[in-house]
């Protein structure tokens, strides 16, 4: 191989597997069904990322008695769980180890670090942050924690994407 070629392969390789990072998110806002969760938010700020709200979602926290299996056997294995509307939200229907073959759920795994209610466990989407316009994230917080957020997330294959927050 010449010179110019071991340099072009060089340079492309790192640039296809940044392009390889994006297509699920994208193919899921594009393709994906929207869905509102019910959220309250946590944190606003990040140092070096921005402003952004740290969301926990109604669906993330789970009743023990749903898991299918002892907890302990669950911990690092992916979740998925199925959604079922309940008026203008969803809500868990069902958790399993076997991916549905059909309906809306989510995939995600059990978080041992996040605190939880007795008889529930955490699940971990990674739909937990939403980034927003720079100085717009206290605001965000205040107006959630008086009257809570709506999370909008689209859904494919059990990717989930946070595709906005508003006021409920």
């Amino acid at each position: 191989m010449t010179k110019k070629r071991t340099f072009l392969l060089t340079a492309a390789i790192p640039l296809l597997i940044l392009a390889a990072m994006t297509i699920r998110p994208e193919a899921t806002v594009v393709l994906g069904k929207e869905i509102l969760l019910q959220t309250k938010a946590v944190d606003p700020t990040d140092l070096f990322r921005g402003d952004y709200v740290s969301i926990n979602l109604a669906v993330s926290e789970i009743p023990e008695s749903m898991a299918p299996d002892a907890l302990l056997n669950l911990r690092k294995k992916t979740l998925y769980v199925s959604l079922k509307p309940a008026g203008k939200f969803y809500e868990v229907e069902r958790v399993s180890e076997t991916k549905p073959k059909e309906g809306i759920y989510l995939a995600g795994k059990i978080r041992n670090d996040v605190y939880t209610p007795s008889g529930t466990f955490h699940v971990d989407y990674s739909l937990d942050k939403y980034f927003v316009e720079q100085g717009s994230g206290k605001d965000l917080q205040q107006r959630s924690y008086q009257a809570g957020l709506i999370g909008r997330v689209k859904v494919f294959g059990g990717y989930g994407v946070l595709v906005g927050l508003t006021p409920s």
